[in-house]
């Protein structure tokens, strides 16, 4: 699957993790593959999708790979402290610096939240049972979550989808989810052909989709909001 450089930046709002070691930034998946750049410990980057124990990652204006055992979450950075609503509402929700995150799923177990995705990562912290929490990535039989103020991972088996709801205007809300255009295509104020043209993107730009109407996804890219055909996206795990 091929990247266009030139259609992602890098931003601090962008950056999903950072290095935990100095690792060479390869062209492929493989310690065979030609070094393109060397990674500090603690360099912030984006991370594209895993594939084994690769990371595909965009950092320093080019793509490239770095071994995923070596790669841990940023920890988000709140302003505001978790708001608790009631228990039967699914709508809650915690300031965060970049926006207002929703709780996707609960827990059906006492869980350790780890480090890795596995049990011979530390334990970050111990999560109650009926926690609600926000699914980040989901990496084989584990999931990366955000409960609080913290980003780990747990068993996926252990969570359970809470129902959607609709957001203001109708529209759907869904997890955040990664994704790249399939074509250059132009991008809308609104779910349909007949709003405006609020940009044109290239294609395999990434972007994060953050609600659906009927056949219309609503993305964000580089902070701006808008929508394009569902047919047009092709997500990224």
């Amino acid at each position: 699957m091929g990247y266009s450089q030139s259609t992602a930046r890098s931003s601090s709002a962008s950056r999903t993790h950072r290095t935990t070691a100095p690792l060479k930034l390869r062209k492929g998946a493989g310690r065979h593959y030609l070094v393109q750049s060397n990674l500090d410990q603690g360099t912030e980057l984006t991370l594209v999708k895993v594939h084994g124990s690769w990371a595909h990652v965009y950092v320093h204006k080019i793509y490239g790979w770095v071994p995923n055992i070596y790669l841990e979450p940023i920890p988000a950075e709140f302003d505001e402290p978790v708001v608790n609503q009631s228990d039967d509402d699914h709508d809650e929700r915690t300031l965060s610096r970049y926006s207002l995150v929703e709780t996707t799923h609960s827990t059906t177990a006492t869980l350790n939240l780890r480090k890795g995705s596995g049990t011979g990562y530390p334990v970050l912290m111990v999560i109650d049972q009926g926690a609600k929490v926000r699914l980040l990535l989901q990496q084989g039989l584990w999931s990366q979550i955000q409960c609080g103020k913290l980003h780990g991972w747990v068993p996926s088996m252990y969570l359970h989808e809470l129902p959607a709801r609709p957001a203001k205007g109708g529209l759907m809300a869904v997890p955040n989810q990664r994704a790249l255009t399939t074509i250059g295509l132009n991008a809308r104020r609104g779910p349909g052909d007949h709003y405006g043209l609020a940009r044109i993107l290239q294609a395999d730009t990434a972007v994060v989709i953050v609600a659906r109407q009927g056949a219309w996804r609503q993305i964000d890219r580089d902070g701006e909001q808008m929508w394009i055909p569902a047919s047009q996206l092709r997500t990224v795990y």
